[in-house]
């Protein structure tokens, strides 16, 4: 027996009304998700998400649904709003993806979540909680639980470009550097897992840049700077970020050269 559609409560979020739109619309011209999805270009499973507001669409996915629909503008007219509600959630929508990502193209000032030892991610993070102890905990745990997702049985292609003044920089303590330097190492062996340092001297941006291919082949991109963040759907600007990507890799040492970079590193550390 098939389950029951989803309840939604268009009054809640502009995700669960455009939803709710959606389906509502899709019933009335007698089609199925499956049909509907062919005539967007999306999977079943994407329009599924859409109608249940797990995953609203970027503006021209809304816009294909708006045509075919014959919505005449009332889903488009949503899409601001809910761009707005995606943007104060972007870190969760971009972790959600992070989470199940078939690969994963990350360049970092410092060391990524991904790969940070607990050490590593409290010293960082300590900057911000200075007086909230308890969070501070709460949130190394949760960055530390993300890394199950090298635990899968199908892991993600995660290739990492650093900066090399991130080996350098000391948080916590240079014990703790030690540390940190011999975990990039070790993970650095996995199959799946590629780093390249960027030298001090080559070109980048003020802030980290992660492409996400998910299991289905959509593509993503998040974009972060101090405290603030902004998770991009859009095709156009996804290529965007792919391009400055491209840029900065182009000028990383190779994966032997830069593990040797991060040899040199630790021994500093240790002196």
């Amino acid at each position: 027996m098939a389950r029951p559609p989803k309840e939604l409560t268009p009054e809640k979020s502009v995700e669960d009304l455009l939803g709710a739109k959606i389906r509502r619309l899709r019933l009335e011209q007698g089609w199925e998700p499956a049909e509907l999805a062919a005539k967007v270009f999306v999977s079943p499973g994407r329009i599924t998400s859409i109608e249940t507001a797990n995953d609203p669409p970027g503006r021209q996915l809304t816009e294909k649904l708006d045509q075919v629909l014959d919505a005449k503008g009332a889903l488009l007219e949503l899409w601001p709003l809910i761009r707005a509600e995606a943007f104060k959630d972007y870190a969760k929508l971009f972790l959600r993806d992070q989470a199940s990502a078939q690969s994963i193209h990350e360049f970092s000032l410092g060391v990524p979540g991904l790969l940070q030892t607990a050490e590593y991610a409290k010293a960082l993070m300590s900057m911000d909680y200075t007086d909230r102890l308890e969070e501070l905990e709460d949130s190394v745990i949760r960055r530390m639980e993300r890394q199950g997702v090298f635990d899968r049985d199908s892991p993600p292609w995660l290739w990492v470009v650093l900066t090399e003044s991130a080996l350098s920089q000391v948080h916590g303590s240079r014990e703790v550097m030690a540390k940190q330097l011999d975990h990039l190492l070790a993970m650095g062996e996995r199959p799946t897992v590629n780093i390249q340092v960027l030298p001090v001297d080559e070109p980048a941006v003020p802030g980290s840049i992660s492409l996400i291919t998910s299991k289905d082949g959509a593509h993503s991109a998040y974009a972060e700077g101090f405290n603030t963040g902004t998770y991009y759907q859009e095709p156009d600007d996804v290529d965007r970020f792919q391009r400055i990507y491209d840029r900065i890799q182009a000028g990383a040492l190779d994966i032997e050269a830069s593990a040797q970079v991060m040899r040199d590193a630790r021994r500093k550390h240790q002196q």
